[in-house]
Parts: C-alpha cells; structure tokens; sequence
C-alpha cells in the first residue's frame, strides 16, 4: 500500500468515528429532551415504593 492510501483509509476511518460518535451524542440528547418534555407535561415520576420500606 501507498502512503496515499493508507492516509485515505486513515482518513475514512477517522470520519466513520466521528460520525459515531456525532449519531451517540444526538441520540443522547434527544433522549434527554425527551424525558424533560415529559417530565414538563406529567411531572416528577413518582417515588419508588421500594425506597419508603428501608
């Protein structure tokens, strides 16, 4: 392999990565957007019946 190639293939990879990475973190943030909108609309989930028996 040429140096041309391997810096293409580097190159490919590292854009393949950042995209990863990009996609994660607009997942991430709808995700989070989400739960505010909801938590907005029906407030604060309610406590874990669990939790009040300890």
């Amino acid at each position: 392999m040429t140096t041309h190639t391997l810096a293409g293939l580097g190159l490919f990879l590292t854009g393949a990565a950042f995209s990863q990475v990009l996609a994660f973190g607009i997942a991430a943030w709808r995700e989070s957007r989400r739960e505010r909108q909801i938590d907005d609309t029906l407030g604060p989930p309610a406590p874990d019946p669990s939790d009040l028996n300890e």
